[in-house]
C-alpha cells in the first residue's frame, strides 16, 4: 500500500520544496522507494531545483491524456524518482487543478511513499493537493507570521480530512530572535518533527542543482532531513554504526547471532 504524503506550507519561501526534494532522498538512501510529485502546477520550481527545468513528459500531458503518470516520472542522478510540472505557461491550464486526486490514484502500487509538493498558501490549487493526500506535513518557519499561516494550513488540512503528522522548522537559527519549538508546538497543536538548521550547505546545493544530502551528506542540514526520514519511517536514526556498538557486535546483531 502506497503512503501519500503531503508537503504544504501557509507561505512561500520557508522551504517546503527543499524539504520535499531532501526528505524524498533521504528515505530514498534508507531503501525506500519514493516518488516526489511537483503538484504545484501553476508555479512549479522542483525541477529547477534539480536542474532539470525540463522534460519531454510532465504532469501536464498527464492531465491532458496523453500519457500515463508512470510515463512522467523520471529517474534523477541522486536516486530519486520525480514527477515535474511544466513550467511552460501555455500548458498551465486551471482545470487541471480538478484532475490531481485521479492522477494521484494511478500512483497507489507505484511506490511505498509519494511525497507531494503543494503550492504554498490556501489557494484552490494548495488546498487540492492536500486533499488528495493521506498525511500532511506543514513546513515553516521560526516566526510568528510563517507559524500564524502554518496554523491556517493545518486548520485546511483537519477540514478536509488529511491527518497532519508534524511540523518541520525550517531555517532555525537557535536564537532569541526566533520562536522555540515549545512555543510553536503550543500555537500549533501538533508536534515538531524535523529541524532544519539556517544552513549554507543548502544553498550550495541549490545553486549546484542537486540534493543537500546528495552534494553535502555530512552537513548539518542533510543530517537533519535523515533524521526526519528515519522518524517518519519509524526507525531510530544512527551516523555510525560505531556511535551505538562496536562494529562486531553490530554485523553479529543483525545477523542474529547476539
Amino acid at each position: 500500500m502506497t503512503r501519500f504524503v503531503v508537503i504544504a506550507s501557509g507561505k512561500g519561501g520557508v522551504g517546503k520544496t527543499t524539504t520535499v526534494i531532501n526528505l524524498g532522498t533521504a528515505l530514498s538512501n534508507f531503501g525506500r522507494d519514493v516518488i516526489i510529485l511537483d503538484a504545484n502546477i501553476s508555479t512549479p520550481n522542483m525541477g529547477l531545483h534539480l536542474g532539470v527545468p525540463s522534460v519531454p513528459v510532465t504532469l501536464n500531458d498527464v492531465f491532458e491524456g496523453r500519457k500515463k503518470i508512470k510515463d512522467a516520472a523520471y529517474l534523477h542522478p541522486s536516486g530519486l524518482k520525480v514527477i515535474l510540472s511544466s513550467i511552460s505557461m501555455e500548458k498551465y491550464h486551471e482545470e487541471h487543478i480538478s484532475k490531481l486526486k485521479e492522477v494521484i490514484d494511478d500512483l497507489e502500487g507505484a511506490s511505498e511513499v509519494v511525497i507531494i509538493d503543494a503550492a504554498a498558501g490556501l489557494g484552490r490549487e494548495a488546498k487540492t493537493a492536500i486533499s488528495v493526500a493521506d498525511e500532511a506535513i506543514i513546513v515553516t518557519t521560526p516566526d510568528i507570521p510563517s507559524v500564524t499561516d502554518a496554523l491556517k494550513t493545518i486548520k485546511t488540512a483537519e477540514k478536509v480530512g488529511t491527518k497532519v503528522i508534524g511540523i518541520v522548522l525550517t531555517k532555525v537559527n537557535n536564537d532569541n530572535l526566533e520562536m522555540t519549538i515549545k512555543n510553536v508546538e503550543t500555537i500549533l497543536e501538533k508536534p515538531v518533527i524535523g529541524v532544519i538548521p539556517h544552513d549554507n550547505a543548502v544553498r550550495k546545493s541549490l545553486y549546484l542543482k542537486n540534493p543537500v544530502n546528495y552534494t553535502h551528506p555530512s552537513s548539518a542540514a542533510s543530517i537533519a532531513y535523515k533524521k526526519l526520514a528515519s522518524k517518519l519511517i519509524g526507525e531510530k536514526y544512527v551516523e555510525s554504526v560505531e556511535e551505538e556498538e562496536p562494529l562486531h557486535k553490530y554485523i553479529l546483531r543483525r545477523l542474529g547471532l547476539i
